[in-house]
């Protein structure tokens, strides 16, 4: 029980840490999860209950899935920005393309390289949540995950130097001015809420992803006879999308935020699964595998978008959306010196996360024929 307890409290100190410690967001929450929960999975003197970790890791997933979904707006992004759209297929193209070129590459090296393939689509298209549930949904070790993300920690630092030092002169040279026309209208403002209202709104979105993961559930229970990882997954994905069109839901604020404390409680509980041993001696193969990923989808993209005629800021932060997600969004605009695509990026960011568990799991399934 004290477990259980110091994995849903220990989030909730670092989100209230973050906005008070720069260290701590400099760092991340995120990072500070993983690292957390590593070193108490390592420490000789501590016996965790393995079987309490991985229930939560299993549980917090497809909870944070429908509640990073619902204030996701499709519709206007279809409509709104032509360009970003355009740009944004063509980075899932090329993210299938280098995953798929890893995936055989690295088929001797590495084992399972068609799972590992699926995980990089989904987080290269939406983020961290994508690469957990498609994880999740394959059965793939705590190990590989741990491994995959610190990997692409790893190649996510020197891409992110890139576009706030050179990706805006160099790719200038080759990509068109950026216009503002293609751009969606930007929002108004959303209203603060009290204490009470936040309280109020958690309830709600909680209530909605608890019936969500409830319903899909059940429906693999009905339709297959058990609870198959990846039924749920796509099923919890889909009902968090179809919601998310609903507009009570859709323009209630706080559900990302509640998404995002069920990511941290996951990575915590992850961490606390893994074998450091297990991850050093698997750990270079691994950064390789990773880098062929990220590097070649950045490099096709960019391809891509030049022979599209897509300009240099909707390829930029459309590439941002995709590889980190929106949080990103708003620091590579302000790099750009363009406020005018940051609602762009976050939508894209957010469709990204509604489509990466579909495209992830298609692609694995789809290299498991060869594998």
């Amino acid at each position: 029980m004290g477990l259980i307890v110091f994995f849903l409290l220990f989030p909730l100190l670092l989100i209230w840490g973050e906005r008070r410690v720069k260290l701590i967001q400099w760092i991340s929450p995120i990072i500070l999860c993983y690292a957390i929960g590593l070193i108490m999975a390592n420490l000789p003197f501590l016996d965790l209950n393995k079987s309490v970790a991985t229930t939560v890791s299993e549980v917090a997933v497809p909870l944070a899935i429908p509640l990073l979904l619902f204030s996701t707006n499709i519709k206007q992004w279809l409509k709104g920005a032509r360009g970003a759209v355009i740009s944004f297929g063509l980075c899932i193209v090329a993210v299938a393309i280098s995953s798929t070129v890893a995936a055989f590459l690295f088929r001797n090296q590495l084992a399972e390289t068609w799972k590992m393939a699926g995980m990089v689509m989904g987080v290269y298209t939406g983020g961290t949540p994508n690469m957990s549930a498609i994880g999740l949904s394959l059965e793939v070790p705590e190990e590989v995950f741990i491994l995959l993300n610190a990997s692409d920690l790893v190649w996510g630092a020197v891409y992110l130097l890139f576009l706030m030092t050179l990706a805006k002169p160099l790719l200038g040279r080759f990509l068109p001015k950026f216009s503002p026309a293609d751009q969606e209208e930007t929002s108004d403002a959303i209203p603060q809420q009290t204490a009470k209202e936040k309280i109020y709104s958690f309830g709600i979105f909680l209530g909605l992803a608890v019936l969500i993961v409830g319903a899909s559930v059940g429906a693999s229970i009905l339709l297959f006879g058990g609870m198959k990882a990846v039924v749920i997954i796509l099923l919890v994905t889909t009902l968090g999308v179809a919601l998310s069109f609903v507009k009570p839901i859709n323009t209630r604020t706080g559900s990302y935020e509640l998404g995002e404390y069920f990511l941290l409680v996951f990575c915590l509980a992850l961490g606390s699964l893994a074998n450091v041993s297990e991850l050093i001696r698997s750990a270079s193969h691994t950064l390789l595998f990773t880098g062929v990923v990220m590097v070649g989808a950045i490099l096709l993209h960019y391809l891509f978008a030049y022979f599209a005629k897509i300009d240099r800021d909707t390829v930029i932060i459309t590439s941002v959306a995709g590889i980190y997600g929106p949080a990103f969004v708003g620091p590579i605009a302000k790099v750009l010196n363009n406020k005018a695509i940051i609602l762009t990026g976050m939508t894209t960011g957010l469709v990204g996360y509604a489509l990466g568990n579909y495209l992830g799991i298609g692609l694995a399934y789809a290299l498991k024929m060869w594998f």
